[in-house]
C-alpha cells in the first residue's frame, strides 16, 4: 500500500516538517530527498516542480522525502541565505538513512533547492546522485562541482528568466563527469506544460542515476 505521511524530524534549527512517500511493508530500492525553491519567494515542499520530481523518483522505487526548509511551514528557525538550508538538507538525508541503513540515497532540488542540493552533494560524498532542476547559481559558487564524482543530472528550461540558462551553459563544461544535461526548449522556470516531460526525463536517466524501475 502506498502511503504519504506527514512527519517531523530534528534539524540544526529545531523541528523540520516533511512529507514521506513510501510503500508500506516493502523495502525501497533507494532513497530520495527533494529540496524546494526559495523560501522568501513562496517556495515550499508543495511546489509543483518539487512534487513532480519526487513522483519521478518514487516511480523508480525510491522512498521519497520532501521537506520544508527552516522557517517555512511548521519548520522551526528562519531563512539563512543558503548556509543553514544545506544543514537542513543534510539532516533530511540523515533521517532517511536512519530508516533504511545502507540503502543508496539520491538528492534533488528545484531552483534555490537545486543549488542547495548541489552544495549538499559537495558535503556528502556518499550520495548516489544529485539532480538539479533549473539550478540557481545566485547564492553559491559551484567550484566544488569541478571535483565532485557524484553523477550530476541537470534539467533546464531554455527560456528560463529566473535562473538563466546561460548561467548553466557557462559553467557546465567545468563540472566533473559523470554529468548530463537536458535542455527544454521554449520552457520557462516553472516548466509550464512540461511537467510530464520533466518527470519522463528523470525516468529516462534512471541508469545514469543508478536506478532501475521497481
Amino acid at each position: 500500500m502506498i502511503k504519504v505521511q506527514s512527519i517531523q524530524f530534528d534539524g540544526p534549527a529545531g523541528r523540520i516538517e516533511g512529507l514521506l512517500k513510501f510503500k508500506e511493508g516493502a523495502d525501497p530500492a533507494a532513497l530520495a530527498v527533494v529540496c524546494h525553491p526559495h523560501p522568501l519567494y513562496q517556495g515550499t515542499m508543495h511546489n509543483k516542480v518539487v512534487f513532480a520530481t519526487a513522483e519521478a523518483f518514487f516511480g523508480l522505487g525510491c522512498e521519497v522525502l520532501r521537506f520544508n526548509f527552516r522557517g517555512v511551514g511548521l519548520s522551526a528557525g528562519s531563512h539563512d541565505s543558503g548556509k543553514g538550508e544545506v544543514e537542513d538538507a543534510l539532516a533530511a538525508l540523515s533521517f532517511l538513512r536512519e530508516r533504511h541503513s545502507g540503502t543508496a540515497c539520491h538528492l534533488a532540488g528545484f531552483s534555490f533547492g537545486a543549488g542547495i542540493a548541489l552544495q549538499t552533494a559537495c558535503r556528502d560524498g556518499s550520495l548516489a546522485s544529485v539532480t538539479a532542476v533549473a539550478p540557481s547559481f545566485k547564492f553559491f559558487t559551484p567550484d566544488c562541482l569541478s571535483s565532485l564524482p557524484t553523477p550530476k543530472l541537470f534539467l533546464q528550461g531554455a527560456a528560463d528568466t529566473v535562473c538563466p540558462p546561460d548561467d548553466l551553459r557557462k559553467q557546465y563544461d567545468g563540472f566533473l563527469a559523470p554529468k548530463s544535461v537536458v535542455w527544454f526548449e521554449n520552457t520557462e522556470h516553472f516548466f509550464a506544460q512540461q511537467i510530464e516531460a520533466l518527470k519522463a526525463s528523470i525516468v529516462e536517466h534512471r541508469q545514469f542515476l543508478g536506478l532501475s524501475p521497481p
